[in-house]
């Protein structure tokens, strides 16, 4: 009898040993998240402060400034993984780092693939732990998760901060390929982009939008013809939490997203939001999301592109 109780237990372990490998049986296989996959409380990172990297994605002057950062987070905002030479509207700018460039720069934040990531950002922000986490998982890391309602949720429970900055030992990251899943470019949007089969996702402001401003410079305002306005903060609850289950599936809906299989396209003007949103829509299950980066300012730049003003797709 106890040699099938050790039996049990040896099965049980090489189990769970395989879905850990897997990335976890919380992450499904066809790139879809779940909320235990793609999120983690504030309470909880809370308790492992020691047992995790942390990885602080806001700007430097928030991660340096009055407020403080999480205890030995190291800082890594959006720009850390782009390519930032040039301007905005050049054909790279802003675009995801090539992966040899891109494993060196994650390796040096002491991400080795082995330990479990978090990642936050600030209440309110462009969602730029989505951003993150939306890089790591192109890179085959399945261990990186955000923490729900960031840093601003984090203080406000009585979190502990801290003003040393923290710079991890660099170690080898093993990701040198990228998930192409999870990313398109601008030849493909504009072979693309008013393909029936495909949604695309404008997830700026609505001002932003229909062409009223253009905040970062943008070349030409409005929007890619037939993509509809679903703001990145839409997703938000007033706390700045990612919205229950029910009501995160009402807001994708009423955008029109009614199809879980559809390939969905989300962008804004330089790819940070819409990486966000990329990853919280494949948290509603619809596991076909992609990011379009470089984004906007990338295709209204191009001559060859067409632009839409207005409330209307």
């Amino acid at each position: 009898m106890k040699s099938k109780f050790v039996l049990k237990a040896v099965l049980l372990g090489i189990i769970a040993a395989m879905a850990c490998f897997a990335g976890g049986a919380a992450f499904a296989a066809d790139g879809a998240e779940t909320y235990a996959s793609l999120l983690v409380s504030v309470e909880w990172v809370k308790a492992n402060l020691d047992k995790v990297v942390l990885i602080d994605a806001r700007a430097q002057a928030l991660y340096k400034g009055q407020q403080g950062h999480l205890p030995g987070a190291v800082n890594a905002e959006w720009t850390y993984f782009a390519n930032m030479n040039g301007k905005a509207g050049d054909p790279a700018y802003g675009a995801v780092l090539d992966p040899a460039n891109l494993a060196k720069k994650i390796g040096a934040l002491g991400i080795d693939g082995k330990k479990e990531v978090i990642v936050y950002g600030d209440g309110g922000d462009w969602g730029n732990a989505g951003w993150v986490v939306w890089i790591l998982r192109m890179t085959g890391l399945r261990n990186a998760k955000i923490m729900d309602g960031g840093f601003t949720v984090y203080r406000a429970s009585g979190g502990k901060t801290s003003d040393k900055t923290t710079t991890n030992k660099a170690v080898a990251y093993p990701g040198a390929k990228l998930d192409e899943s999870y990313i398109v470019g601008t030849d493909w949007m504009k072979q693309n982009y008013n393909d029936p089969e495909v949604k695309v996702i404008d997830v700026r402001g609505a001002d932003e939008y229909t062409g009223k401003i253009r905040p970062f410079g943008e070349r030409r305002p409005g929007h890619i013809p037939g993509a509809v306005n679903l703001s990145w903060d839409s997703v938000y609850t007033s706390d700045f939490k990612i919205l229950p289950e029910a009501e995160l599936a009402s807001v994708f809906e009423g955008a029109g997203l009614t199809d879980k299989n559809q390939t969905i396209i989300c962008y804004d003007t330089s790819g940070v939001r819409g990486a966000f949103m990329t990853m919280i829509l494949r948290l509603a299950g619809y596991a076909n999301a992609r990011g379009y980066n470089p984004s906007y300012q990338a295709w209204c730049a191009d001559a060859g592109t067409e632009i839409t003003q207005g409330p209307n797709p």
